[in-house]
C-alpha cells in the first residue's frame, strides 16, 4: 500500500495522551482567551467530588494571584512570584493526572546552589518520596516520563540551553552555534498498519549527520532532509493510543517547541545533554531564579553578568506565558492556542 496522509489529532505530535483527563472540544485544538477561566472550567469538569474541586480551585486562585502580581512587578521581583504561581498550578496538574489530594504534605522537591556565579549554579530535582509529594519530581515526570526517581543534579546554564524561547539570545551571549534545527513542515502518514511521522527539516548535510549521531532517523531526498518516526499498529485504523504511542516515541527522541501567533514551531536538537521538555525546563529554571530572589536578592547583580541579566529578562518576559499554555496542552493531551493576543 502507498503512504496516505491522515489527520493529526489528539494533540499530535507534541501532546498526545492515551486517555484524556477531561473531554474538551472533540479532541481538536483549543483556542483560549482567558487561561484562568478555562482552568476553572477544567477543574469543575474533571473533579470527581466537591472536596477535591474546592481544593483545586483554591490552588488556581493562588496561581492566578501570584501570576498577575508578577506581571506588574519589577524584573528582579518577578521570579519568586512566578514560581509560586507555577507551584500552585503544578499541584493542580499532578492531581488531575494523579490522586494525591489535599491531605498530603507537598514539598518543593528541588534545591539550588548558586555558587556565586550563574555558570557554576546548580539545581537538584530531588528524589521521589512516598509519604511526601515532591512537586518538582511529580511534575517533571508528568512532562518527561522517563525521569529518574533519584536526585538529579543539573547545571542551570546547560539546562537553559534547551529553552527554545531564549535560545537565540543564549547562543549570542555565549558565542555558540545554535543547537536547534527547525522543522519546516510535518505530516502524519499511514501505510497499512504503520503510522508514520514525517517532518521536513531546515538543515544542512552537516547538521543532518549531527542529528543522526544523536539518534534521529534522518532521510535525504535529493537536496532535502526529513526526520521520520514510525509506530506499528495492531489494526489498519489508528486510535488514540496509536497517536499517543507515536507521539511518545517522538518526544523520547527529542522534540522542542514554542507557541506563537501562528501556532507551534518545532525543532530537533543537536545537543545530547539536558534534553528536558520545555515545560520542565521553564519550571525548574523558575525555581532557581525564585530561590535567588527569595534568599539572595542582593546577589542578583553579582551572580549574573550584564549580558546574562539581559538573558534573564528575556526569559521572564517570554517564558511564563509559554509555560501556562504548553503545560495546559501537555496535561490535557490537546493542542492549545491563545486567542486574540500576541505571544
Amino acid at each position: 500500500m502507498a503512504r496516505k496522509k491522515i489527520e493529526q489529532k489528539y494533540g499530535f505530535p507534541l501532546f498526545s495522551q492515551p486517555s484524556s483527563v477531561v473531554n474538551l472540544g472533540k479532541n481538536e485544538k483549543l483556542v483560549i482567551s482567558d487561561i484562568w477561566a478555562f482552568w476553572d472550567y477544567v477543574i469543575k469538569k474533571g473533579s470527581s467530588d466537591k472536596k477535591g474541586e474546592e481544593f483545586l480551585r483554591s490552588l488556581l486562585e493562588q496561581a492566578k494571584h501570584f501570576y498577575i502580581s508578577a506581571e506588574s512587578s519589577p524584573v528582579k521581583s518577578q521570579p519568586l512570584l512566578y514560581y509560586y504561581s507555577f507551584l500552585n498550578f503544578a499541584k493542580i496538574m499532578i492531581n488531575l493526572r494523579g490522586s494525591f489530594g489535599e491531605d498530603k504534605m507537598y514539598m518543593h522537591g528541588m534545591s539550588e546552589k548558586h555558587n556565586n556565579k550563574f555558570l557554576n549554579s546548580e539545581v537538584t530535582k530531588q528524589k521521589q518520596k512516598h509519604q511526601i509529594v515532591q512537586v518538582a519530581h511529580e511534575l517533571v515526570s508528568l512532562f518527561d516520563p522517563n525521569t529518574a526517581t533519584t536526585d538529579i543534579q543539573l547545571n542551570t546554564k546547560e539546562l537553559l540551553n534547551h529553552c527554545v524561547g531564549v535560545h537565540r539570545a543564549y547562543s549570542e551571549i555565549y558565542n555558540q552555534k545554535e543547537t536547534f534545527v527547525r522543522i519546516e513542515s510535518s505530516e502524519l502518514l499511514k501505510d497499512s498498519k504503520q503510522l508514520i511521522f514525517r517532518a521536513k527539516l531546515a538543515c544542512s548535510p552537516k547538521e543532518s549527520t549531527e542529528l543522526i549521531n544523536i539518534g534521529y532517523n534522518i532521510i535525504q531526498d535529493e537536496d532535502e532532509f526529513f526526520y521520520e518516526e514510525l509506530h506499528q499498529m495492531t489494526s489498519y485504523t489508528p486510535g488514540r493510543v496509536d497517536y499517543a504511542n507515536l507521539s511518545q516515541k517522538i518526544r523520547d527522541k527529542g522534540i522542542w517547541y514554542f507557541i506563537g501567533n501562528n501556532g507551534y514551531t518545532m525543532y530537533l536538537s543537536k545537543c545530547a545533554e539536558h534534553r528536558y521538555s520545555q515545560e520542565s525546563i521553564i519550571y525548574m529554571f523558575m525555581f532557581y531564579l525564585g530561590s535567588i530572589t527569595r534568599y539572595n536578592p542582593y546577589m542578583f547583580d553579582k551572580i549574573f553578568s550584564d549580558k546574562e541579566q539581559w538573558l534573564m529578562s528575556e526569559f521572564l518576559s517570554t517564558q511564563p506565558k509559554q509555560f501556562l499554555y504548553l503545560a495546559t496542552a501537555n496535561v490535557l493531551g490537546q493542542s492549545v492556542l491563545k486567542a486574540y493576543a500576541s505571544f
